[in-house]
């Protein structure tokens, strides 16, 4: 007697002489190599006993299915879905019909929390619709990268720089230059805010601590990494090296109050000059304005966040309390100011930034953002899309982007509902607000979305720009102002150098000469 293990029992009788009573018990299992190679020998074959998998495809009974509307196709009829159904009931052994029943108390919440998942290269019925036809043959690709080249004799015109610091530039890529360049190379500088100076009718104390020299102190703190101006204008006083590398003469010390004073008064031009450097970038090519990426980074104030009893406000009235959370865990939390911002995805150039309360929401941030972010004009702006992550994800968010005329790629949270799209990475997002020929294109759009995290990246390791030590949401606003107007500042020289890959670059034009 042969027993053979598998997943289900077989019993077979093999008689071993002529007489019945004489036989072998045997047993045999076809789940181990030796198992199968006994049957083998046995019988010569080896045939292993296979079982039937059912396959379930369940889907609704007022389900369409896409032979209803094979008349739209072809010339053959609609099938009703009764059709299908009766078909299903005369074949039972094919088929399992699970029906499932639900009570009308929870029908508002059924309704709202419907999911639709699709996959971003997923065809769906209206592709094939007339209409629709051309954006399947016409398939959409991601603006051409194009690196800008210098026209212009920047280096050679100038009288300023060395000949042996151009040769460096062309031949030794190591070479990132030194801080003076950026005022050289960029006599705008000193343009802009003489005249805003005259205008004023505003005399200093010293010959030295005007407008100028003020931004240019500044932009020289933002450059070398300094937390806080007490110990910048100790270390001006005390290395002459600073004062010969923007070129300041001077016989007198510079204090902490005309310092203050002076930044003070030149705090509501910065932003105007920051205008005039992204026009010159749009002008050289440095800011194509075909993609745009948004996020806001936490700026810790100096404020230990204790309300008053009687006013019930913090010392930094202006400010909020931020909080980040990551599950069950604060990631980051604090009391300040977020630094919103809009960047160019070429370069990662900032294109419009502010300073908020740090309490606000993501959405009512964003929605605020956009409003202010004066577009191009018309004639000069190509753009595309308006990259953020799943933050802002609402559908006053959305409206708010597709009203100024730009296509929201909002990421959307991985539990959210309605008709959501889906990347092969994980990522979601929605598709009512992104035009079909689109899709496909998500996830390589979405990756684009880094040039601003690597911009807030290079704020706080590069620059250490992380917290502020004044009070007040103006002085948040100069200290975000700074920041951008010396990355565009680096970006500018580093082209007139013909060293594009030195834009990004936050240690470039950081050394001393002297």
């Amino acid at each position: 007697m042969f027993k053979i293990i598998t997943k289900a029992y077989k019993f077979c009788a093999f008689q071993l002489n002529d007489f019945p009573t004489i036989s072998s018990n045997i047993v045999i299992n076809l789940k181990t190599l030796k198992g199968q190679s006994s049957y083998k020998k046995l019988f010569s074959k080896f045939t292993r006993v296979t079982v039937d998998t059912i396959k379930c495809r369940p889907f609704f009974l007022d389900q369409s299915l896409l032979t209803d509307y094979s008349h739209t196709i072809g010339n053959e009829e609609p099938r009703d879905i009764d059709i299908s159904i009766g078909y299903i009931l005369k074949n039972p052994n094919d088929f399992k019909i699970h029906v499932v029943t639900s009570n009308g108390k929870n029908k508002k919440s059924r309704q709202t929390s419907k999911r639709h998942l699709l996959h971003i290269f997923q065809t769906m019925l209206t592709d094939f619709l007339r209409e629709n036809i051309s954006s399947i043959k016409n398939r959409i690709r991601l603006p051409y990268r194009k690196i800008p080249r210098t026209t212009g004799k920047y280096v050679e015109d100038n009288t300023g720089i060395p000949k042996d610091q151009i040769a460096a530039f062309n031949s030794f890529r190591g070479f990132k230059g030194y801080l003076n360049r950026l005022f050289t190379l960029n006599p705008s500088l000193n343009k802009f805010f003489d005249s805003i100076q005259n205008e004023m009718g505003y005399k200093t104390q010293y010959d030295f601590l005007n407008f100028k020299n003020i931004v240019k102190l500044e932009i020289l703190r933002c450059k070398l990494a300094y937390s806080n101006i007490e110990s910048f204008v100790r270390d001006y006083n005390e290395n002459k090296t600073i004062q010969r590398e923007i070129n300041i003469q001077n016989n007198g010390t510079l204090s902490l109050s005309s310092y203050r004073r002076g930044l003070h008064k030149v705090s509501n031009q910065l932003l105007k000059y920051a205008q005039s450097l992204i026009i010159e970038c749009r002008y050289l090519g440095l800011i194509d304005d075909k993609i745009w990426a948004w996020d806001r980074r936490f700026i810790k104030r100096n404020c230990n966040g204790i309300k008053s009893r009687s006013t019930g406000l913090t010392s930094d009235s202006d400010s909020g309390k931020y909080v980040k959370r990551s599950g069950s865990y604060n990631v980051l939390s604090g009391t300040g100011y977020t630094d919103t911002c809009i960047v160019d995805s070429l370069f990662g150039l900032p294109v419009y930034w502010d300073a908020v309360d740090a309490s606000k929401n993501d959405n009512t941030v964003f929605q605020e953002t956009v409003r202010k972010f004066q577009l191009p004009k018309p004639k000069s702006r190509n753009s595309i899309v308006l990259l953020a992550d799943a933050g802002p994800d609402s559908y006053k968010s959305n409206i708010e982007v597709i009203n100024r005329g730009v296509i929201p790629v909002i990421a959307a949270r991985s539990n959210s509902v309605g008709n959501i799209l889906k990347t092969d990475r994980g990522n979601h997002f929605r598709a009512d607000y992104i035009p079909r020929k689109y899709h496909h294109l998500l996830q390589k759009l979405y990756d684009i979305r880094t040039t601003v995290e690597r911009k807030n990246s290079f704020e706080v390791v590069g620059y250490n720009r992380s917290k502020t030590l004044t009070r007040g949401i103006e002085a948040a606003r100069m200290f975000v102002t700074i920041r951008n107007i010396t990355a565009l500042l680096t970006a500018l020289t580093a082209f007139k150098v013909q060293r594009i890959d030195l834009i990004r670059y936050q240690s470039a034009f950081r050394n001393l000469k002297y």
